[in-house]
């Protein structure tokens, strides 16, 4: 490895230091590596709540290393204020937040980048700890590409998720291809520039290996927003180096970029011309459709993105200043969908869907955060590329001119991404993002240090114990959702082998773990349900609402209330079904239940009007028909409702409803008949 110099600050390494550094290292390495396949999901959960622990874990090392030094050190940065503000704005609107106990378990997750920058500016400042967390960093990217690659000419090396087919069948070990993609651009960003500076020959190969596996790897995942924010990256790289290093940056790699030059010529007649290589069906071909303007917009996924963002708008209308309460949207994202769709052509333009993050980091923190949270991240962002920009012209380094733009263009590359995905919100990218925003900041670190003595002999293993026994709380908060999740993964395997009792029980455990869990009350309800326990049925599904907002809550909340009789109360919830229908081939019935509840109050002329609208959708459905039929008769509309009750015995002769109608009929016809005057009245 080649002895490059990195002048930052030397200080004298402690062991918690190097513990610190260890722990660092473990979040490059685990959080993207580890997953749980006894789990719901397989590896969200998992990654969340091991790096969670392990910035726990660091935070207690460093407290560790205040203690045993009697003396508090803090690193003075231009960054210090607007990531307090950040993390300061994220926990008071907790108090504000229309969910709280949504708010309260998001919480951890937003809140563990800033603490991590903070262990890291704080801990980090020497070469050989910098260059060791980039090689790990680099390591794990490239055996990532590498694995990529297997992954994308079907030779997976794991078998728990073989059957993936198509785009989604490169995922590494994240379970969704956007989210490896928005994971690979952080390494494959950092690896360019350091690349291009580095002298040593045995090292610029290893860092081509690595950036080629993780480039291929990143084409076979056809996921436009990464291409974009990587594309974006690559550009606002070069003129960083421009800016640090002028016209001699392009006269010293005047051979790459001769050989980029022609590689580029070379790839894009590829694209172009007709040639084997870019036949229907081939890799080529399949990214040529993959962004194709054409294909873009007319393409499902990104009409529903279109949706989404405008139905955060809405979100963000209702509450523009200070927004709904950290990560909140999910718990509200139904109901302005529904009233999106409520706007216009919106449900015939749009496709239907359960969005739990807006696909656009800016928009959603706005709506959680308002522009107040907006304007704190967009402070923050401003201030890390002015501090970052105006240490590299300063520079005259060029291993470490490298590193820092290629930090800074690892954090352009997530931002980007953040238009189209939500890489903030998912805990690999996380923890990358906020190390390259401290290890840019360590980078440049002078003699900013405030440092306090503090005389804490005496009460020293009395604060060992504390620090002990609030990372064992934390850590055990931390972990009790992930447990949660564990259990429900073993109640569905129950329930799909019709075990319900024994699911009831497992579910009934993993609330005991983690109580705010609106899936499990929701799965406990339909369980109820279907045995026609309405009344604990209906408590669990009362608990689940306080959670969490599923498409089939409000119509399952109808189900309880009309087998009790409760027809108010059943209207609202029916109303709400329809709203929440992801198609409206699947309404009609609900307008048919919606109508008879009008019936049974009495209210006729909006059963009728809700027999209509189910007609107005699927014209030949009988139910609605008798239900007209019988709203026509009770306002005494005795043609009108003859007419209807005939179309029922045409539509469906055998039916129940048929038979009553007959029925029906022939009491009218009578009664006509007995109406009508004689010959002797005449």
């Amino acid at each position: 490895m080649e002895k490059e110099k990195i002048s930052v600050l030397n200080y004298k390494e402690s062991f918690w230091t190097k513990t610190i550094e260890l722990t660092i290292m473990a979040l490059v390495v685990l959080v993207p590596i580890i997953f749980n396949p006894y789990c719901i999901t397989v590896f969200l959960p998992a990654k969340e709540f091991a790096a969670e622990v392990l910035i726990i874990m660091s935070l207690m090392f460093w407290a560790f290393k205040i203690v045993s030094r009697e003396e508090i050190k803090f690193i003075s940065t231009p960054l210090n204020f607007p990531i307090l503000s950040l993390m300061a704005i994220c926990t008071i609107s907790l108090v504000w937040s229309n969910t709280f106990f949504i708010s309260l378990k998001e919480l951890p997750l937003f809140i563990a980048g800033p603490c991590l920058y903070f262990v890291v500016t704080n801990n980090i400042y020497n070469e050989r700890q910098v260059k060791h967390i980039l090689n790990i960093l680099l390591f794990i990217g490239t055996l990532f590409g590498i694995y990529g690659i297997f992954q994308y000419n079907d030779m997976e090396i794991f078998t728990l998720w073989q059957g993936n087919v198509g785009r989604q069948r490169v995922f590494g070990l994240f379970g969704n291809v956007n989210y490896f993609a928005g994971y690979l651009i952080i390494p494959l960003s950092i690896a360019v520039p350091i690349f291009l500076t580095a002298k040593n020959r045995i090292r610029k190969i290893l860092l081509l290996i690595g950036i080629l596996t993780m480039g291929a790897t990143l084409i076979f995942t056809f996921t436009r927003g990464s291409y974009l924010g990587f594309g974006v990256a690559v550009i606002f790289m070069f003129f960083l180096f421009l800016l640090s290093r002028g016209k001699s940056f392009i006269k010293d790699n005047k051979r790459l970029f001769i050989i980029i030059l022609i590689v580029i010529i070379a790839v894009a007649s590829l694209f172009t011309l007709p040639n084997p290589l870019n036949k229907p069906g081939t890799t080529i071909s399949k990214l040529k459709e993959r962004v194709s303007i054409t294909k873009l917009a007319n393409e499902i996924s990104f009409r529903r993105r279109m949706a989404t963002w405008k139905l955060t708008t809405l979100m963000i209308k209702d509450r523009p200043l200070l927004g709904s309460g950290i990560g909140t949207f999910k718990y509200n994202t139904l109901k302005y969908q529904a009233i999106f769709f409520e706007q216009g052509d919106n449900r015939s333009l749009y496709p239907h869907g359960f969005a739990d993050k807006a696909h656009n980091e800016y928009l959603q923190l706005w709506a959680e955060l308002g522009i107040v949270g907006l304007a704190i991240f967009i402070w923050l962002i401003i201030a890390y590329f002015n501090y970052g920009i105006s240490n590299l012209k300063r520079e005259r380094n060029e291993q470490k001119q490298g590193v820092m733009i290629g930090l800074m263009g690892a954090v352009v590359a997530v931002l980007v991404d953040g238009l189209f995905g939500f890489p903030l919100h998912l805990p690999a990218t996380i923890v990358l993002f906020w190390l390259a925003i401290g290890l840019t900041v360590v980078m440049e670190l002078k003699n900013n240090i405030n440092t306090k003595k503090i005389n804490i002999s005496q009460f020293k293993l009395y604060l060992y114990i504390v620090i002990i026994f609030l990372t064992i709380f934390l850590c055990a908060t931390m972990m009790r959702p992930f447990v949660a999740r564990t259990y429900w993964y073993y109640g569905e395997k129950e329930i799909k082998n019709q075990n319900y009792d024994k699911a009831i029980e497992i579910y009934e455990e993993a609330l005991k773990w983690d109580p705010y869990f609106g899936a499990l009350y929701y799965d406990l309800g339909i369980i109820f349900t279907q045995r026609d326990l309405y009344d604990t049925a209906l408590n669990y599904f009362k608990e689940s609402k306080k959670y969490c907002d599923f498409p089939g809550l409000p119509q399952n909340f109808a189900i309880i209330y009309l087998a009790k009789g409760d027809s108010d109360k059943a209207i609202d919830s029916l109303k709400q079904a329809i709203s929440y229908q992801r198609n409206i081939q699947t309404m009609p019935p609900l307008y048919n239940k919606l109508g008879n509840a009008y019936l049974r109050l009495e209210n006729y002329e909006l059963a009728e009007m809700t027999f209509k609208n189910a007609l107005k959708i699927d014209p030949d459905f009988f139910s609605s028909h008798y239900g007209l039929a019988n709203a026509y008769l009770r306002q005494n509309r005795i043609d009108e409702g003859l007419i209807e009750l005939k179309r029922v015995v045409k539509l469906a002769p055998d039916s129940q409803e048929a038979k009553y109608a007959r029925d029906a009929i022939q009491q009218i016809e009578q009664a006509k008949l007995k109406a009508q005057p004689t010959k002797t009245d005449n």
